[in-house]
């Protein structure tokens, strides 16, 4: 009985298994961990912390009254990913809202999540969706020098769709279509009036990963 071409063909077939490449399972970004050579997932514990800013158009109804201007919302964001690709996300941001001599300011915090999904190494889609509230100030047109402002106050959400690209696991890039939305109310007493604003803009921003 001849053995060696048996023998031969597993010995081939060792040495085949043995010089194969080990499957990619360091395509999943976790904490610590070093360069992953093309990120496909986000893995749970990890954290980001970055700053966006979204440029705006803004629709503006108070009562019978509308009007279109500029607006500009700035801020921070802090992430964590409970499990793979999704995250948590707290966000506080300064808003600017340009109105010819009354300026709208004040601050907006928000708390959402976001899905990421895998199109290319380092490439994800990325929706998101939040919820929070606002404060701000807004000065009386053409009122004397020391008139108190109005206070502006109220619930805001947050909706996006766009792409965030892992340049490194250390480092990441993002820029999305978001619209911003305030309900609340302008003014106390018989001053008071209902505030709706509707702000949708290009959002981008950069984040440290760790």
């Amino acid at each position: 009985m001849r053995t060696w071409p048996i023998v031969a063909g597993l010995v081939s077939l060792g040495v085949a298994l043995v010089a194969a490449p080990a499957p990619a399972v360091a395509d999943v970004l976790v904490p610590n961990a070093p360069d992953t050579n093309g990120i496909r997932a986000i893995g749970k514990g990890i954290k980001e912390i970055g700053a966006e800013s979204l440029l705006v158009l803004n629709y503006s109804k108070e009562g019978s009254a509308s009007s279109v201007r500029t607006t500009n919302i700035t801020g921070v964001s802090f992430r964590y990913f409970i499990i793979n690709n999704l995250n948590l996300e707290l966000n506080a941001s300064y808003f600017y809202k340009g109105d010819n001599a009354v300026a709208r300011q004040g601050g907006l915090v928000t708390l959402g999540g976001n899905y990421l999904i895998n199109i290319g190494r380092g490439l994800f889609l990325n929706p998101g969706i939040a919820g929070g509230g606002f404060y701000g100030k807004q000065p009386i047109k053409d009122a004397p020098p020391g008139t108190p402002s109005l206070t502006l106050v109220g619930g805001a959400a947050r909706l996006g769709f766009g792409l965030s690209f892992y340049a490194s696991p250390k480092f990441n890039l993002f820029a999305r279509p978001e619209a911003v939305l305030f309900i609340g109310k302008v003014g106390q007493g018989s001053t008071e009036t209902s505030l709706l604003n509707i702000d949708g803009g290009f959002n981008v921003g950069m984040n440290y990963v760790f």
